[in-house]
């Protein structure tokens, strides 16, 4: 997986491409936490549309960052879900979880 951090509206995004797991899940974790581990981050947009697959341990990876951003009255967004990966997050309630947008504009300001 490839994760290219860039920021747009001064929000963090992580741009995603490719599959999101076992494999890929810990550097999706550092780079979330190095965003959500700044006392100065109130926000972070994830961008999942380079993303073709996506397991469970993958999800898990950005649970802590969004709690940490939360605990700071933060919020933690993912945008620009596949199909498939959008019937993924609704199938195991993940959309209730995250704060999900179609495109990243949406969610930067979503999340602003």
């Amino acid at each position: 997986m490839e994760i290219v951090r860039r920021s747009e509206n001064g929000i963090p995004i992580l741009v995603l491409t490719g599959r999101l797991n076992q494999a890929s899940a810990d550097a999706l974790h550092a780079a979330a936490m190095e965003v959500a581990g700044d006392e100065t981050s109130k926000a972070l947009v994830v961008d999942m549309g380079g993303v073709d697959f996506i397991a469970s341990v993958g999800i898990r990876s950005l649970i802590r960052p969004s709690q940490a951003l939360s605990m700071r009255g933060g919020k933690l967004a993912v945008a620009n879900l596949s199909p498939q990966i959008s019937d993924f997050f609704k199938l195991t309630g993940l959309d209730q979880m995250f704060r999900v947008y179609e495109t990243v504009a949406d969610a930067t300001a979503g999340v602003a």
